[in-house]
């Protein structure tokens, strides 16, 4: 009798947490998605997608500057780099700081970047980590932190 109080108790315990852990396995794929959806808007250099995929207050950092990544931004830079490429090379993870508010982090390569003069540019590896908002049931990009890897 005493078992069977204690797993019906562990049980009930558990019970809630289930219903949980599928939420957080759908935003995880939702947050994935999402983030797919912005790197193929940016790979295909359409701006007015990135601006739609992002909360209006996005902003990104480099390191160097910080600058807002609306349509205007993301249209300028395509226009300075017609021929530029990012590329997942790893996924480091998903953390979810509440159930609306998560950072998605990844290793990334940047290919056919040019200079000032257009000569092309080696390519360039960086840590990006993407701070995700869930507004009205949709993830949306609210900041961008990058940090290049110098080898």
């Amino acid at each position: 009798m005493k078992y069977l109080i204690t797993l019906t108790i562990g049980v009930c315990l558990l019970f809630p947490a289930v219903p949980a852990m599928a939420d957080l396995g759908e935003d995880e794929a939702a947050v994935r998605k999402a983030w797919e959806q912005s790197q193929a808007a940016f790979n295909n250099h359409d701006a007015k997608m990135m601006a739609a995929l992002s909360d209006q207050s996005n902003e990104s950092w480099d390191g160097n500057r910080k600058w807002t990544a609306g349509a205007d931004h993301m249209a300028d830079l395509f226009k300075r780099q017609p021929s530029i490429k990012s590329k997942r090379l790893e996924e480091i993870g998903i953390i979810f700081f509440t159930p609306d508010v998560a950072v998605y982090k990844a290793l990334m390569d940047n290919t056919g970047l040019v200079d000032e003069d257009g000569n092309p540019l080696p390519q360039v590896k960086w840590l990006g980590a993407w701070v995700m908002v869930k507004k009205n049931g949709k993830w949306l990009s609210a900041a961008f932190f990058t940090r290049l890897i110098e080898e």
